[in-house]
């Protein structure tokens, strides 16, 4: 029995000898490891310990070989070896940090949550503005926050049809590239640089909305930068809002459905000094409709739009009315170039719809009419002309098309001949711009398919309006519409 534990013993000990050289060579022929050793000093090592990784983008580049202090004892040195691909992404101008958990207060948000399940590490960033590659042996100051990287290149590229905007907050709270853009709790877009204004009055941030979320801002949205705020009493309670901004804040906006009007890019907006109190409206009625079974939707060569409308009737014995309003439109190249969106004039005039207290003519003042494009582009509109004879059918002018826009061919169009309303199918287009599946007339309100095409089989014949009582639908032949706006 002694002569067994005698052996275990010693293989205990030999195991442990071999283990040992092995490490310290290891440790000796890092210096062999193809690559660049460089020096860090940070202020204090945070935890850093060797072996270590070095990360670039979030890749391992590298290795902490060992942590010294420095001669003058006021450092600690990271000696680092990079490996042949971290090496040619770091330069003089790249900036050092270690990575460990870091609070920087209700503004700046929490970093490095990674570490609290794994040993520091360091990372680096480099601009894009590259210097001059880094030498074996180079002695860096590291930074002892995490840098700021603002490159374009870190946020998600800008899409076609994206909505960029500025937003002038009172003071940033933490913004920076990158931080979220939240509507109803869902992220919609995102910071891409954050700027103080020339004579220092204000912060100016860029944002940027996707395409399909651009139809939530319009010019009655009210936008915050949302931070953790404390309201109430000790008797009645506390509430938090905007708990999620705790790690990170991000600017928040609401604007209530169906007010205001779709802006255009370079829309400029001023910022809540504080979390308004605004009320969120409740999931709408008609979203709790059973949905019909999915229906492709045409692509067929006709291009259909969405309309905005918003005006004030002026009324001289009581408050000013708002107008707003939304629908389609059926848009097409006339004889003279222009770009042509034909719809209903309730749609689009608010005399046509109003009338003031005494039955006259209504004063109608503000009017903007914007059009919303299928990729996503956000117009300014003319409205050029209306049915004299009363009828519910109206043309818009679009200002500043662009030259290689493409509207309905001629072929789809049907100036002549009566309609005939129960052989035709209504083709609107949705919040977003894009076109909905067809529908059979009187199926759908008439506040969804206001302006939207009345087609017979595969051409437009009409527009979808308004009957005398306001309420039901008719549709406004284009054969009302004068021959200088129809096409070529």
């Amino acid at each position: 029995m002694h002569r067994f534990r005698y052996l275990i013993g010693s293989l205990t000990l030999v195991l442990a000898i071999v283990g040992a050289v092995w490490i310290v060579r290891i440790l000796r022929h890092l210096d062999e490891r193809p690559g660049i050793p460089l020096q860090v000093e940070f202020a204090e090592a945070r935890g850093l310990r060797a072996g270590a990784n070095v990360r670039y983008r979030g890749v391992n580049v590298g290795t902490v070989r060992n942590v010294t202090i420095s001669t003058d004892g006021r450092k600690a040195t990271a000696h680092l070896l990079l490996d042949p691909p971290g090496a040619l992404h770091a330069c003089v101008n790249s900036a050092f940090w270690i990575v460990t958990p870091r609070f920087g207060g209700l503004t700046e948000g929490a970093t490095g949550l990674d570490t609290l399940v794994r040993d520091s590490y360091i990372t680096f960033y480099t601009p894009s503005d590259r210097g001059s590659p880094l030498t074996a042996g180079s002695l860096l100051a590291g930074k002892e926050r995490p840098a700021t990287t603002s490159d374009d290149d870190a946020l998600e590229d800008i899409a076609h049809g994206d909505l960029l905007m500025t937003l002038l907050v009172p003071e940033n709270h933490g913004l920076r590239p990158g931080s979220a853009v939240i509507f109803r709790g869902m992220q919609t877009g995102d910071v891409r640089k954050v700027a103080l204004a020339p004579a220092g009055t204000h912060v100016e941030v860029s944002l940027r909305i996707a395409r399909q979320h651009r139809q939530t801002v319009t010019d009655k949205t009210a936008f915050w930068v949302a931070r953790p705020y404390v309201s109430g009493a000790l008797f009645t309670g506390f509430t938090v809002t905007d708990v999620s901004s705790l790690l990170t804040p991000y600017v928040s906006y609401y604007g209530e459905p169906g007010k205001g009007v779709l802006v255009q890019d370079g829309y400029r907006a001023a910022a809540e000094g504080n979390r308004p109190s605004v009320d969120i409206a409740a999931v709408p009625g008609e979203a709790l409709r059973q949905p019909r079974p999915p229906v492709p939707a045409p692509t067929d060569g006709l291009v259909l739009v969405r309309i905005s409308y918003a005006a004030v009737e002026r009324d001289t014995w009581s408050a000013d009315d708002v107008i707003q309003r939304q629908g389609s439109g059926v848009l097409f190249l006339d004889r003279s170039g222009r770009m042509v969106v034909v719809t209903a004039r309730s749609l689009v005039d608010g005399s046509f719809t109003e009338t003031d207290a005494f039955g006259s003519a209504p004063d109608i003042a503000d009017e903007q009419i914007k059009v919303l494009l299928q990729n996503g582009t956000v117009l300014r509109a003319g409205r050029v002309w209306v049915d004299a004879a009363g009828g519910d059918f109206a043309a818009l002018v679009l200002e500043e098309a662009p030259p290689n826009m493409v509207g309905t061919p001629s072929t789809r169009l049907i100036f002549a001949g009566a309609v005939e309303p129960g052989a035709v199918t209504v083709r609107a287009a949705g919040p977003d711009g894009a076109s909905l599946p067809p529908t059979e007339l009187g199926a759908s309100p008439l506040s969804e398919v206001r302006g939207a095409a009345a087609c017979a089989g595969e051409r437009v014949v009409g527009i979808v309006g308004q009957a005398t009582d306001g309420a039901t639908t008719s549709i406004a032949s284009l054969e009302l519409l004068p021959n200088d706006l129809r096409p070529q």
